[in-house]
C-alpha cells in the first residue's frame, strides 16, 4: 500500500502517528529513511527475514534526483506490496502527483483546518493533556502561538506540568520568542545564542525557540516567493522584507531544510534542540 501525504508538516505528523500507531499494534517493523539514507529500497518491497511487515516513512526524498526516481520507479510495486510504504512532501510538483496516481497511491493533501476543526481539536489536546480551558483561556493560548499547533503542543505540556507543581514552586516566565527569531534573522548570532541558553538557564527549554524559527523561515520564504501574503499582518510582512536583505532564496530553502533535519533528528533521539539550534544559529 503506497501513500503520498504533501502539505502541512504538522497535521502530516498526526497522521503518521496515527498510522505509526495501528503499524505497531499489528506488529509491523516501522523505518524512516531520509536523503542521507544508502539502504535500497526494492528491499521493502516484501516482508522481512523473520516475516514481519513493515511501514516506511520516506521523509522529503523526491528532491533527491537518484532517490525521487528510485520511489518513481517502485510505485506499482509499493502499491501492490502488503508493506505500508507513506511518501511525506511538504511541496509536490504536478508530474509527481500524476505519476503516483497513476501508480495507484492513496494521495492525501493536508491543509490548514477550519477554525472549528481547529478548536476541536485543541480541546481534544487539552483535554489529553489534563486541562480544562475556558473560551478566556484558549482565546488567549491562541494568541500566544499564533496558532501555531506544535506551539500549542508545547503550551499545553507546560501548563499541564505547572498546574502539578507545588504551589510554593515559581512557575517560569516566558521568553521573548520573537525577539530571539529577529535576533537569528537579522544575524546577530551572539545575541541569538545568548538568548537561547538564558531559555535553558530559566527552565523554558528550546523546542518553543524553534518552533518560532519555523514559523519565520516560513513567512520569510512566503514573501520571497513573491506570492500573495494578504493574510500577513502589514508589520509581519515589513520585517520579513527588511530580514531578506541577509539572505539569498537559496539560503533560506537550505534554512529550511536544516530546520527539518533537526527535528527529525530530536524525534530520533539522535539531538537536542538547544544543540541543533546553536549549530545552526554558527552555520548563518
Amino acid at each position: 500500500m503506497l501513500y503520498l501525504f504533501h502539505g502541512e508538516p504538522f497535521w502530516i505528523q498526526e497522521k503518521l502517528l496515527e498510522l505509526e500507531k495501528r503499524a505497531t499494534e499489528k506488529n509491523y517493523e516501522v523505518f524512516k529513511i531520509r536523503d542521507d539514507s544508502q539502504v535500497p529500497l526494492n528491499s521493502f518491497l516484501s516482508r522481512d527475514l523473520f516475516g514481519k511487515k513493515t511501514f516506511l516513512i520516506l521523509d522529503n526524498v523526491l528532491e533527491i534526483p537518484e532517490r525521487g526516481e528510485e520511489v518513481k520507479k517502485l510505485a506499482e510495486d509499493f502499491s501492490r506490496s502488503e508493506n505500508i510504504i507513506a511518501v511525506v512532501e511538504e511541496d509536490i510538483s504536478e508530474s509527481s502527483a500524476k505519476a503516483f496516481e497513476k501508480a495507484g497511491a492513496n494521495i492525501k493533501e493536508f491543509k490548514k483546518p477550519s477554525a472549528a476543526k481547529f478548536l476541536a481539536w485543541l480541546s481534544v489536546k487539552a483535554k489529553a493533556a489534563g486541562l480544562n480551558l475556558s473560551k478566556q483561556d484558549t482565546d488567549i493560548l491562541i494568541l500566544e502561538t499564533g496558532s501555531n499547533p506544535f506551539a500549542i503542543l508545547n503550551k499545553l505540556e507546560r501548563l499541564s506540568l505547572e498546574s502539578r507543581l507545588p504551589a510554593r514552586l515559581p512557575k517560569a516566565v516566558g521568553g521573548n520568542y520573537f525577539n530571539f527569531a529577529d535576533a537569528v534573522f537579522g544575524k546577530r548570532k551572539n545575541q541569538a545564542i545568548s538568548m537561547l541558553r538564558s531559555y535553558i538557564r530559566d527552565g523554558l527549554g528550546a523546542e518553543e525557540a524553534f518552533w518560532k524559527l519555523r514559523w519565520k523561515i516560513k513567512t520569510l520564504r512566503l514573501v520571497d516567493s513573491g506570492k500573495k501574503t494578504t493574510n500577513l499582518h502589514p508589520f509581519v510582512q515589513k520585517k520579513a522584507i527588511q530580514d531578506l536583505q541577509n539572505f539569498s532564496s537559496r539560503e533560506l530553502k537550505k534554512i529550511s531544510q536544516d530546520l527539518l533535519d533537526i527535528f527529525s533528528e530530536v524525534r530520533r533521539g539522535e539531538d537536542n534542540f538547544e544543540d541543533g539550534l546553536e549549530r545552526l544559529i554558527i552555520k548563518l
